[in-house]
Order: structure tokens, then sequence, then C-alpha cells
């Protein structure tokens, strides 16, 4: 895997209105549950037992495949997740850690070049953009404490609600460029829900026997990857395709998967791994992978050398980002171009 070291320059910070993946487990917070980077609470999910990882992550499947890396860091911040990539280039994600103790950072961001602007919902405790498709439309979710979460987008500067009919959580995760809207809700009785909101319509759907299932990309052709969980703790990653459902797991038997972006050309980033504690913190996923033609290829990030490596969307210009913990638990946004040999 060839790997490039490239750093962003450090911008002056300009600030939009007066805001998740990726996926990563954050601290339980104070109402006993935890959220994932990107996307529904977590605490919906059986327990899991913190161990290490009784897999090594495989080798590369495809030779022909390279992987040119670089970083992404909000200025001055201690913490930065990276979620959507649009074609342009430009990206969305988290920084900073969380106060409300619900989500992995308070505030969000627009990297545009190297420029970034903050993205704060109207009133928000928290905010956490997780698209941003070729229009410059972004979606994600913000809750007005610990408490709660709806699902918003952002078109120019105007924030509008995204919930789902009657949810008591929304989180709307990917967009496309016909602008519709995918995600997951909760019902009252805590079991989550994929939907699709297409021309103002919702449409729930479920994995077939999951206990939960949540939605994060879709792509021009209407294709939508995401997650399930099964009732023995395990999560899988699926492809949503002319109603079809179809299992996206990284071959190996490891009991944890997603898969977080699809672009048009269908290729699919997801990770995989076990349970394990980085530094007192717990994560289900420890790394990348890349799914094109029937191919898993391993894309874990060169930098730390990294604990953690979640990957949230992927461009049409198969650019993937997303972010990697080093083995102190600082999170650091990163950007992957992917190249065929």
């Amino acid at each position: 895997m060839k790997v490039t070291f490239r750093s962003l320059p450090i911008t002056t910070l300009c600030v939009a209105l007066a805001c998740g993946a990726v996926f990563a487990q954050v601290p339980p917070s104070p109402r006993g549950g935890v959220r994932s980077r990107c996307g529904l609470l977590r605490s919906r999910m059986k327990s899991q037992p913190t161990a290490a990882a009784n897999h090594k992550a495989q080798s590369p499947g495809s030779p022909g495949v390279t992987f040119t890396f670089g970083i992404i860091d909000f200025p001055e911040q201690t913490d930065t997740q990276v979620i959507g990539v649009n074609d342009k280039g430009e990206t969305v994600g988290g920084y900073g850690p969380s106060t409300v103790g619900f989500g992995a950072s308070d505030h969000g961001f627009l990297l545009k070049g190297t420029k970034f602007t903050a993205i704060d919902y109207p009133g928000a405790a928290w905010t956490s953009p997780n698209s941003i498709n070729d229009s410059g439309a972004i979606v994600g979710q913000y809750g007005t404490s610990g408490s709660d979460e709806h699902g918003f987008e952002l078109v120019g500067k105007t924030y509008t609600t995204v919930d789902f009919p009657g949810a008591a959580y929304t989180s709307a995760n990917g967009n496309n460029r016909h602008e519709d809207i995918v995600g997951g809700w909760v019902d009252s009785s805590e079991i989550a829900h994929g939907f699709l909101l297409s021309k103002g319509v919702f449409t729930s759907f479920d994995f077939p026997s999951a206990v939960d299932t949540e939605a994060f990309q879709i792509n021009t052709a209407g294709e939508i990857v995401g997650m399930y969980d099964n009732s023995d703790g395990s999560t899988h990653g699926f492809l949503y395709s002319g109603g079809i459902f179809t299992t996206i797991d990284y071959p190996g038997g490891y009991s944890q998967n997603y898969a977080s972006g699809i672009n048009d050309q269908g290729v699919i980033v997801g990770a995989y791994g076990e349970p394990t504690d980085v530094n007192g913190v717990q994560y289900l996923w420890q790394h990348t992978f890349l799914y094109q033609s029937g191919q898993f290829t391993n894309a874990d990030s060169p930098f730390g050398p990294p604990a953690v490596t979640l990957p949230g969307q992927i461009s049409n210009n198969e650019v993937i980002v997303g972010e990697y913990v080093d083995n102190s638990d600082t999170v650091y946004g990163y950007e992957a171009a992917v190249a065929q040999q």
C-alpha cells in the first residue's frame, strides 16, 4: 500500500450560523447510553465484552489498489472526525470533545479547500453534520440536550429539522444529488429503523429479522448502505438495492461490521473488527475496508500507528474520509485517495 503523508494547512476559523461516521463508541452518557459518532444511540445494542480483538487485520485483498492518505485536523482542537465528502472535495464532520456527555463532539464543521466553517444548529447543545452532496446541501443530527436527537438539513444558511413522523430519535446520515436523505429513527420501544426521505415522503425499512437497522448513505441510483444489529450483539453491513438486502461483511468471521459509504460506481467502504478497549474507551470496530467488484481490500490509516480506523463516506472520485484513533484515544480526521493500478 502506497502512503503519502500530507497535512492540510491550519487556517483561520470562519463561523457560520450559531453544531453523526464516525461510528466510534464514546463513554457512557448520564442517561446510561452511548452514541456513535455518526448515527443513533448505541444504547439499543446489547452490551459487548471489552477485549482485545481476536483477529488480525487481513492483508489488502487487491494488490492493484493503493491509497494516498492525508490528515484533516480542525485548528486548535484535540479531536476531529470527518464523516462526509462530495465530488468537489468538500468535507463535513465534527470537532472538539463533547461537553454534554452524549456525542463525540459538540460542534460540526464544513471544510472547503483550506477554509473551515463551524456548523451549529441554532440553539442546539450539539450538532453532527454527516453528509454533503455536490450542491452543498448538508444533513446530520442535533440535540438541544444530552437526551434528544433530531435530524436536520442545511441548505445555504437555512436549517430544516428532519424528523421521522412519531420518532423518539432521528438521525439524517446521507444524501445524494437528487436531495434524497437516508438515516435512522427510533420508535417508542427503542427499536431503530432505517428511513428514506424522497420528494417529501418518508419510507421506513428494516433488514429482515434484525433487531435494529440504520442507513448511512445513498448514491444517485438509490442504492443504500448501512448497518443492522442481531440479537446476539453482532453488527453487519448491508446494501439495499432494488428492494433487496445483501449483507456486506469483511471475510474472516468478525462479529462487528458496518457499511458507511457508497458512490455512484457502487464502490463501498465500511469497517470491521471486534470489541476492544483504547485507553478506557470501547470501540466495536478497528479496521476499514474497501469493497468493489466482489473484492475486499483493507484500508487502514498508516498514521499513529492507529489503534482504530473508521471510515465515513467515499466520493465518486474515490476519496474516502473518516477518522483514526491512536493509542491515547486521540481522534484525527483523514482522507484517502484510492488509485487502481
